[in-house]
């Protein structure tokens, strides 16, 4: 099975923001067997992704395509983690309960994530 995520119907559609999509059971029925989701993101220039977490303990790996920004994550206790500048080709994992951001330079940022399920 596979899913052109280019050509996909957006879930999210933000003008001059960003533009979402998630893989689920709908659009992608191998993903309730495989136990993962995943989403491709794309944020114009300057835009932030904000801040979100997985309520239900996931991991989230995250992998840079192009662009290039910054991220940062915080710990369960409030405390940066993690805050750097990133591009394309860089990969970095979410631990669970974390949250994480991401803001996108002039160049603006595009990233495919892959969460974990409670499976």
């Amino acid at each position: 099975m596979a899913l052109n995520c280019l050509e996909a119907k957006l879930d999210v559609d933000i003008p001059n923001g960003g533009r979402v999509v998630v893989l689920n059971t709908a659009n992608l029925p191998l993903v309730k067997e495989v136990g993962l989701g995943a989403d491709l993101v794309r944020i114009d220039a300057h835009s932030m992704c904000s801040p979100g977490f997985s309520c239900d303990s996931a991991y989230q790996v995250t992998y840079i395509v192009r662009g290039s920004g910054s991220v940062q994550v915080v710990g369960p206790d409030g405390k940066r983690v993690l805050e750097t500048h990133i591009e394309g080709g860089s990969l970095f994992i979410v631990p669970r309960f974390h949250v994480v951001s991401k803001i996108a330079d002039a160049s603006g940022m595009e990233w495919f994530s892959i969460i974990t399920t409670p499976k």
